[in-house]
């Protein structure tokens, strides 16, 4: 489902379901930095205290990137 097809109630049920799983910030211990990946794009390592999960946040966009944007980004294939 598209973000601009979504019902209200499906946005706050979105919002609601990001603001459970709690913030991104910078991974190790918050010295990570931004950095420029292979394909140009600047990402910042995070992890998400909440759920231990690490992930991709693409500077430009402000967006965490799946595994495979990430892998495109860092074009590691």
């Amino acid at each position: 489902m598209k973000n601009a097809d979504a019902t209200l109630v499906e946005k706050l049920a979105a919002k609601q379901a990001r603001d459970e799983q709690g913030s991104w910030v910078p991974a190790c211990g918050g010295t990570e930095r931004p950095f420029p990946s292979r394909s140009g794009r600047t990402l910042l390592y995070c992890w998400q205290p909440s759920t231990g999960r690490h992930a991709y946040l693409d500077c430009g966009t402000d967006t965490i990137l799946t595994q495979e944007e990430a892998e495109i980004a860092l074009q590691l294939y």
